[in-house]
């Protein structure tokens, strides 16, 4: 069963996961981490269908992972619920069964990208315009639509990599870099997050801040092969850039510093030998 909207039946979240019912907040995470490093468009090969898919799977997570919006969602999906123990029980049991109560494991502790705002429909249209614009070139037109919804969702990773890409082709890498300083806050254990924050800083040959982002992406995916790829590449970029700075600098220091000549000690009897004749005589 699908969960109705104005706009018609969307998928089930669950699904959309492939998590069961009863999964506790640890293991939606862990589904959408694994989802999020699989299908992001970056990783996927972009277009709008990758791009829809994985805003599907954001929201999904964003709903599932708040108790209020679960609670809610699972009341649309016709999911009975205990609000004081987390006990859900399914309304509809299969012929021959009994209704079953499955407890739900407490989160221990909330998050910081609990804090993230949801998708909605108005968000989830304006990053699909935004994403198909940069395709197009348009990224100043891109940041124009984002930056219009910017107040109304300060706290969305989503639009927030949306925003990253646009002022990224804008060659405002600083401005993307702090866009997405601001999606690693909200979903610190997404690898995808720091390795976009990495490469922001590759692109302004910020080596040594990519690196750290890159390490940060391996921190949480140690199979990232994107992550060790672009850590390959800021190591030859380091090879390169060092090599010809170490010549300049040895010439330079030689230029500067000059050799100090040994000292010749005068001989007592050349020293003689060199007096004019007339003092001797005297």
């Amino acid at each position: 069963m699908h969960p109705e909207t104005p706009e018609g039946p969307h998928e089930d979240f669950y699904i959309v996961l492939g998590i069961p019912r009863e999964a506790s907040l640890e293991e939606v995470e862990g589904a959408y981490f694994e989802l999020a490093r699989k299908l992001h468009p970056d990783v996927a090969g972009g277009g709008e269908e990758a791009t829809a898919r994985f805003m599907l799977i954001n929201e999904a997570y964003q709903t599932l992972n708040s108790p209020v919006l679960r609670r809610e969602y699972d009341k649309s999906l016709g999911i009975q619920v205990d609000s004081k123990s987390y006990v859900i029980a399914t309304a509809r049991p299969e012929p021959g069964k009994t209704v079953a109560s499955v407890p739900m494991a407490p989160r221990k502790e909330e998050p910081r990208a609990g804090a993230a705002q949801r998708l909605d429909d108005e968000l989830k249209h304006a990053i699909k315009s935004a994403d198909r614009l940069c395709g197009q070139g348009n990224f100043w037109q891109a940041a124009d639509l984002l930056q219009r919804i910017l107040a109304k969702y300060p706290r969305q990773p989503a639009l927030r990599r949306a925003l990253a890409r646009a002022s990224s082709g804008m060659l405002r890498y600083r401005e993307a870099a702090e866009h997405l300083k601001v999606a690693c806050e909200l979903e610190y254990f997404n690898s995808d997050n720091h390795v976009l924050l990495g490469e922001v800083y590759m692109k302004g040959k910020q080596w040594q801040k990519a690196k750290d982002a890159l390490h940060d992406a391996l921190s949480w995916n140690e199979d990232s092969d994107r992550a060790k790829r672009d850590l390959l590449e800021i190591e030859k970029e380091l090879s390169k850039a060092d090599s010809p700075l170490k010549k300049l600098f040895t010439k330079l220091s030689r230029s500067v510093v000059p050799e100090k000549k040994p000292e010749q000690k005068k001989h007592p009897e050349k020293e003689r030998s060199s007096e004019p004749e007339s003092d001797k005589r005297g």
